[in-house]
């Protein structure tokens, strides 16, 4: 999509995730999940989906990291939207171990999200944190988000009962 593969500043670098990455993403799934009093997801179903993002046009999965491997990630979609009339790029995980946070890696995750919106003709970036996650929260409005009224919904029941 022309995004670079790499972007690289001094205190580390964002590329694309690989499959041999699917190890330290489940980590990072895990803190993620703690830190917003989620459900840790199972390792296998983390590399399955890893798999599968890699092999879907649509999606990218961005690694920061450092000499000493990778210390977070951000998933991404671009999707085809109707009430908007164009596309949007929507970022369901986007995370930093706790040891690396406040170190430019989110920053860093975020500018190779808005290389993909703008190489994909994306007019918005979407994502969500929840109401808790107050420095999550802070983090994303220095990066020019702004909290809208739209309220989240998730469906909890079992897919597979009919009505």
């Amino acid at each position: 999509m022309g995004l670079t593969s790499e972007t690289k500043t001094t205190e580390g670098r964002v590329r694309d995730a690989r499959a041999e990455d699917a190890g330290v993403l489940y980590e990072l799934a895990c803190e993620l999940a703690r830190a917003v009093g989620d459900v840790e997801p199972p390792q296998g179903a983390v590399r399955e989906r890893l798999l599968e993002l890699l092999e879907e046009p649509r999606a990218r999965v961005f690694v920061a990291e450092l000499g000493c491997g990778v210390v977070g990630a951000a998933s991404a979609w671009v999707k085809p939207d109707l009430a908007h009339g164009d596309r949007v790029v929507e970022v369901p995980m986007l995370v930093v171990s706790q040891e690396y946070r406040r170190r430019g890696f989110g920053r860093l995750l975020i500018e190779a999200v808005k290389e993909l919106a703008l190489a994909s003709g994306a007019s918005l970036i979407e994502l969500v944190a929840t109401k808790d996650n107050r420095s999550a929260r802070n983090f994303y409005r220095t990066m020019g988000f702004v909290e809208t009224e739209h309220v989240a919904l998730e469906y909890v029941g079992d897919l597979r009962e009919t009505s």
